[in-house]
């Protein structure tokens, strides 16, 4: 008869469980949920927010493998302990490696980020040195007020962006900003003149 009850006891238990009998499970939540729960929210650290996770990978494992439980080294209480404390580990070791993993990217953005920004600042430095006095008056004239102090302090005095933000009490993505678009207009003003323009005079 499909379906029959069969009472879980302490004593049955890991013969129902290699039977493949769903109220094995039930009776472990019952008994042992706390218990796991306990164990794992003091070995996930950080990570407590992935207890639920854990707890049915727990659950899983005892499913998949009852027969790795021996009465010799414990009784089924230490199992799921011992079950649970290196579920928790293992969730933690994903995570940081997850984690390292994205802070090796981020950095790798970065240093890409920093090579481009110097090799563009370079560039115009090298433009600004080839540029006549007369010439850097009109690329002057063509920059806003802001961006020409953003300029001159860059450029000139040579301050670093985090030198400019406490001085200016600017952001620095906004500092960033400022000198991607002076630089742009800068791009313009020399391709202008290559071609015999004046060049634009307009204000960013």
């Amino acid at each position: 008869m499909e379906g029959k009850y069969v009472k879980i006891t302490e004593q049955n238990l890991i013969k129902q469980l290699k039977k493949k009998n769903p109220q094995a499970i039930d009776y472990i939540i019952d008994q042992y949920g706390g218990l796991i729960k306990t164990v794992l929210l003091k070995n996930l650290y950080d990570q407590k927010d992935h207890w639920e996770e854990c707890f049915n990978d727990c659950l899983l494992a005892v499913w998949d493998h009852p027969e790795r439980f021996d009465t010799k080294k414990g009784d089924f209480k230490a199992f799921l302990c011992a079950i649970a404390k290196y579920k928790a580990i293992d969730l933690l070791r994903k995570e940081l490696k997850r984690t390292s993993k994205e802070i090796s990217m981020y950095e790798e953005e970065s240093i890409k980020e920093i090579k481009q920004l110097y090799q563009e600042e370079r560039g115009f430095l090298q433009a600004e040195e080839d540029a006549s006095d007369e010439e850097l008056g009109k690329l002057l004239k063509c920059l806003s007020e802001e961006d020409k102090d953003l300029f001159y302090r860059r450029y000139v005095k040579e301050q670093s962006v985090a030198q400019i933000s406490v001085e200016t009490g600017l952001y620095r993505d906004r500092i960033y900003s400022r000198i991607s678009k002076g630089k742009k207009k800068i791009r313009k003003f020399f391709k202008d003149k290559d071609h015999g323009g004046e060049g634009n005079e307009t204000r960013i």
